[in-house]
């Protein structure tokens, strides 16, 4: 008889590729997890998985199974939750966060966690929002916290704030009080990422839909870095409202006037609906409840 282990085992491998991962996940060794796929084949006395690849491909009795498998992890999980039980025993949770998030409100989020659920092993890391999807894609973090990207089936997305951003230069680079028109404002370099970001993103539909040319000036990948470059006079750029006040109000930035406002960017908490859905589910409500893109302010002791 087929056991929920040995289906599970098949679930890992097809979704992550490689025995290795599947173990990692499973938090059990390669060669169990090879022999719970052994058994299976044994048992429908068909190959499940073509081992002529790289990575682990389906046969086509394998994508039926896979199907079939599917339904059946789901209906296991949604008994757990009915009776108050954890759906699984989450010992490792990675987590990815955009540079902002881990400016502002990350920390935060880690503490919920750890007090909440010591036993868990958190696993925090910075980057871009297109690298987050990529990896969210891959298996390679449970939960990222960025701006809303095209994510597709068998993902949550829960809804965040909004941030907003204002053009802001150096002080002496722009002398007047006069809202600046898109266009009028992009006659100077624009500061931006190298890499593109979920923020970058959207500015750029925004400046495509106005049909404005803009001048780019790339400042790296960090918002610290970019800000600095708009200190030093470099250009104009675009940055998180909230963060930033602190350097408009001590002179060190200022805040270009438009004649419209600029696109608000809106941030969810991203998850798989498989391995630790419900675990997931519960940080991104901490999410929810923390998200703040107010710059901390730091209490000496």
């Amino acid at each position: 008889m087929i056991t929920l282990k040995q289906l599970e085992a098949f679930y890992w491998v097809t979704k992550l590729k490689t025995l290795g991962a599947a173990a990692e996940r499973l938090h059990t060794t390669q060669s169990a997890i090879s022999k719970r796929i052994a058994e299976i084949e044994d048992f429908f006395d068909a190959p499940m998985l073509d081992r002529h690849h790289r990575t682990m491909q389906l046969t086509t009795k394998g994508r039926e199974l896979l199907e079939s498998t599917e339904e059946m992890l789901q209906v296991r999980d949604r008994l757990l939750e009915r009776m108050g039980m954890e759906v699984e025993v989450v010992r490792r949770f990675r987590i990815g966060v955009t540079e902002l998030i881990g400016l502002t409100w990350l920390p935060q989020l880690i503490q919920e966690i750890r007090e909440t659920h010591p036993t868990v092993s958190l696993e925090p890391e910075i980057d871009l929002s297109t690298n987050l999807s990529a990896k969210l894609h891959r298996s390679d973090i449970d939960l990222a916290i960025m701006p809303a990207t095209a994510i597709g089936p068998g993902f949550t997305a829960v809804p965040l704030q909004t941030m907003d951003l204002d053009w802001m230069c150096c002080p002496s680079l722009l002398d007047t009080g006069t809202p600046l028109t898109v266009e009028e404002i992009a006659r100077h370099p624009i500061l931006m990422q190298i890499d593109t970001s979920g923020v970058d993103a959207v500015f750029d539909r925004w400046f495509n839909a106005k049909r404005v040319a803009i001048r780019r000036t790339y400042a790296g990948n960090s918002l610290i870095a970019l800000s600095a470059l708009t200190i030093a006079g470099f250009g104009i750029s675009y940055l998180p409202s909230l963060y930033f006040s602190d350097l408009v109000e001590q002179g060190l930035l200022k805040r270009v006037p438009a004649t419209e406002p600029l696109p608000t960017v809106r941030y969810y908490a991203v998850y798989r609906d498989d391995g630790h859905a419900a675990f997931s589910a519960w940080v991104a409500e901490q999410a929810v409840r923390l998200c703040d893109f107010r710059k901390p302010v730091l209490i000496p002791r």
